[in-house]
């Protein structure tokens, strides 16, 4: 056969060709392919989430392209039958009236003169929108509230909450988490102190609990603004990364220890959705939602929650943080049964007295809760605090239980007396009392000027140390200088972080 005959089709054009009209060809085609990737390349700032190894088979990695574009699926849950607790406002459909840029996710922190750019910012999102609050409501107007002092907090306490969040940004870890021990790696001069009982394990919920700080002020992976050099949308980006990477296949946050692993699940959860229902961002929408999803399934049927998924014990504590990730859930537009909610209705019920509206810790007349290393503490009403907040949340209304619960937390102003310091218990007074009659309230304006005063009184100002909070608390034992000093800034938040739910007056 001869060497023509071999030749393919292809062979013979190429052969018949000039080299010129090749050669202009060749430079045709690689012009094209360039302007295309410029068309369609990638923002500059993105967030890449890599995946870590869990007792369950990692997720693939994905890639962010902040602030829109998903380039990975993930796939939520099976859809139950149950009914959904949603807000009609989905946070990722704007309203042409109330934003600037209605098809795009914006930054609320962008224009020091229109702080409505969240999609989260529709005053239909709010927890309970007051009269003549349109704009500013809910997750989505803290920025707002913050700034313009709307909710009435003391400049002494926005100072602390300042110099807490500097301090928490300082000692964010190179993973962009907060260890509970781990954190001193970051001290520059001296090293921070935390109790050696303090445990790693809460590594994930101390993160969490961190991110809610920032979070709670109205910061969130998109603001801009720098303080001390320090620009906070960078620190909350590298946080959520963070939490993102914690996540396995089945929703939950963080290392599967057996030990309280539902307190760093509901806390890194909160922490997702709150994120999510500041900007509407679709960065994490659905690991949000993946996450709320776990915690429905790790309900007690019909009951609250404890230390693990369906363990078949309850706790009045942890079931107050699955009820405040509901509601964050229910005002970032992430739909859940209502079930969820019945099932904690139901064990508020179980737990708490008639006549005084005291709540028990896991049965009803509990008393005094604590720990070998917290044992000479006084006792105080958080697990009350946590069923007037949880109720409230809920029911919008307050009956006899929330009206004597709330009286009773009431009288426990803040001190700092050694055995009475109980950060747990100030912050969900501060829930609890704010929601019932704040932000005018007697109640409410009697005990947080006492929490303010023996919270900035007690902020460390030397050193490394500053702007945090020595964990000589209850609690401190257990979660360290991270947790003390994240629960306080969010103490101090109270008044901008939901909007209240009774509008200032009791129903």
């Amino acid at each position: 056969m001869t060497d023509e005959a071999r030749d393919t089709a292809t062979d013979r054009v190429v052969k018949k060709t000039p080299w010129w009209a090749i050669s202009v060809g060749l430079h045709t085609l690689a012009v094209l392919v360039l302007t295309f990737l410029f068309v369609t390349g990638a923002p500059a700032d993105t967030l890449t989430v890599s995946s870590v190894t869990h007792s369950h088979p990692p997720k693939e990695t994905v890639e962010f392209r902040d602030p829109i574009v998903r380039t990975t699926a993930i796939k939520t849950s099976t859809p139950t039958d149950d009914p959904q607790i949603t807000d009609k406002t989905d946070p990722t459909h704007e309203d042409p009236t109330d934003f600037d840029t209605p098809t795009t996710v914006g930054d609320i922190n962008a224009n020091a003169d229109s702080p409505f750019k969240s999609p989260s910012s529709n005053g239909s999102i709010g927890v309970g929108a007051r009269a003549g609050h349109k704009r500013g409501t809910g997750i989505g107007g803290r920025e707002f509230r913050r700034k313009k002092g709307d909710m009435g907090n003391r400049p002494e306490g926005d100072r602390a909450t300042m110099s807490a969040l500097l301090w928490l940004a300082r000692h964010q870890g190179p993973d962009g988490g907060w260890g509970v021990q781990s954190h001193a790696g970051a001290c520059k001069t001296s090293r921070c102190s935390t109790p050696e009982s303090a445990s790693a394990d809460f590594d994930i919920g101390v993160s969490g609990l961190s991110l809610l700080a920032f979070l709670g002020a109205g910061y969130s992976h998109l603001s801009k603004d720098v303080h001390e050099g320090i620009r906070f949308g960078e620190v909350v980006g590298r946080g959520l990364r963070h939490l993102l990477r914690q996540q396995d296949a089945e929703g939950f946050l963080g290392p599967r220890t057996g030990h309280k692993e539902m307190y760093n699940h509901t806390i890194a959860a909160l922490a997702l959705c709150e994120a999510y229902g500041l900007t509407g961002s679709s960065l994490f929408k659905d690991e949000a939602r993946r996450a709320v999803d776990y915690l429905v399934q790790a309900q007690n049927p019909g009951r609250g929650w404890r230390y693990s998924s369906r363990s078949g014990d309850n706790d009045t504590s942890v079931t107050g943080w699955a009820v405040m990730v509901l509601k964050s859930a229910e005002l970032s537009g992430i739909s859940f049964p209502r079930t969820a909610y019945d099932g904690a209705r139901a064990w508020l019920d179980e737990t708490t007295e008639e006549a005084y509206g005291r709540a028990g810790y896991t049965h009803k007349g509990t008393g005094k809760v604590y720990c070998p290393h917290n044992a000479t503490f006084e006792h105080h009403e958080a697990l009350t605090s946590i069923a007037v907040m949880s109720r409230i949340f809920i029911d919008k209304k307050a009956d006899a239980r929330v009206r004597n619960g709330a009286e009773l937390v009431g009288r426990d102003v803040p001190s700092l007396e050694p055995a009475k310091v109980d950060y747990y218990a100030w912050y969900y007074a501060a829930l609890a009392l704010f929601q019932f009659d704040g932000p005018d309230g007697a109640l409410w304006n009697k005990w947080s000027k006492g929490m303010v005063q023996a919270l900035v009184k007690s902020q460390s100002s030397m050193g490394c140390e500053a702007g945090s909070w020595d964990p000589a608390d209850r609690w401190g034992c257990e979660g360290g200088r991270v947790y003390a000093t994240a629960i306080n800034a969010l103490t101090l938040e109270v008044y901008y972080r939901f909007e209240n739910v009774l509008g200032g007056k009791r129903k």
